[in-house]
């Protein structure tokens, strides 16, 4: 009698089960390393300026990976992720919360300021003059048209802001500077850049301050990369801000406007280097997104700002006005009486 003799099966091994949840928490974490870096270096493609464009959230990503890698007890990545967490955390709230205003500043007077990008004109004239001829004493503004121009001389504008620089434009091109006090403008940008800037005679101030509006070209202008474009146009105004400081002297300068650019790009941070503050990291007023890109969604992102220099600026505020995907700033900017 015969046997067969089969040799014994072999174990068939299973593939490993990938963990969603493990899945989803290292494409975050790699995804808040690549913000973290993006945000260090000088931004060289439109990729990378997205990235440094939500950096706000990056801490809220990394809690959340956090929790999930927690959830599933892989510990080192949990370690990784506090570290990340600790990191995107410590570079966000300083800017936006610790600065504090000194209750030892001396003599000022007091320059309150509205800076508007009025989307091609649309914004709505009436609220825009209500709030003018209440809260500000100079107003800097994009994107205005002529019939936006006609509009607001219309609406009284200059009944309470009697001198102005207007250079109106169609489409998002057009630039306006108005005052409650005396203008002197200063010569065009030598740059190309899309600015005005003036001189302004303030009661009691001794050293005229500059004041400057200014508009940066969109790195999606249009729907289309932009980016070396907007890369060229931010890294001049660099050189034109210093340029401001040279003209102002002792005297203070004030610049605010639609720069494209959130504090998280190191572009923009590069033009502080030449003794400027940002009017949110002096007051610690807090995150305050100023731009939506659709009706539908609330502003994400903070690209328009409020820049001094030999002052101080005491209190700054994102404000709504219907007809515009811009919140407006209000900001008080203490400019020095000696």
């Amino acid at each position: 009698m015969t046997h067969d003799v089969r040799p014994p099966r072999r174990a068939t091994r299973r593939p490993p089960r990938v963990s969603i949840p493990v899945t989803l928490a290292v494409v975050t974490l790699l995804y808040v390393v690549a913000a973290l870096i993006a945000r260090t270096l000088p931004l060289a493609n439109l990729p990378a300026l997205v990235l440094a464009a939500s950096f706000a959230y990056v801490p809220l990503l990394a809690l959340c990976a956090v929790i999930l890698t927690a959830a599933c007890r892989k510990k080192l990545l949990s370690m990784i992720g506090i570290v990340l967490l600790a990191m995107s955390v410590a570079v966000q709230v300083p800017w936006h919360d610790l600065g504090r205003t000194s209750g030892t500043a001396p003599p000022s007077a007091e320059l309150r300021v509205l800076s508007s990008n009025i989307q091609k004109g649309e914004v709505d004239p009436t609220a825009f003059i209500n709030l003018a001829a209440d809260s500000a004493d100079i107003i800097t503004m994009s994107e205005l048209t002529a019939e936006a121009a006609a509009r607001f001389r219309e609406g009284g504008l200059r009944r309470t802001f009697p001198y102005s620089i207007l250079v109106p434009r169609p489409g998002a091109g057009g630039m306006g500077l108005w005052s409650r006090y005396p203008l002197t403008a200063l010569a065009p940008s030598k740059y190309g850049n899309n600015f005005i800037a003036a001189r302004v005679r303030v009661p009691g101030v001794p050293d005229d301050p500059v004041v400057a509006s200014v508009h940066l070209v969109s790195p999606l202008a249009g729907g289309a990369n932009t980016f070396i474009e907007w890369d060229r146009q931010i890294t001049a105004a660099k050189a034109e801000f210093a340029d401001y400081a040279e003209i102002a002297g002792p005297a203070a300068v004030i610049i605010a406007g639609d720069f494209n650019a959130t504090p998280d790009m190191r572009q923009f941070r590069d033009l502080l280097d030449v003794g400027y503050r940002d009017a949110v990291n002096q007051t610690g007023a807090g995150f305050s997104p100023t731009y939506s890109p659709h009706p539908a969604i609330p502003p994400l992102i903070t690209i328009d700002h409020v820049l001094t220099r030999n002052s101080t600026a005491q209190s700054i505020r994102a404000v709504d006005i219907p007809g515009t995907d811009h919140r407006a700033l209000l900001a008080t900017v203490a400019v020095p009486r000696d």
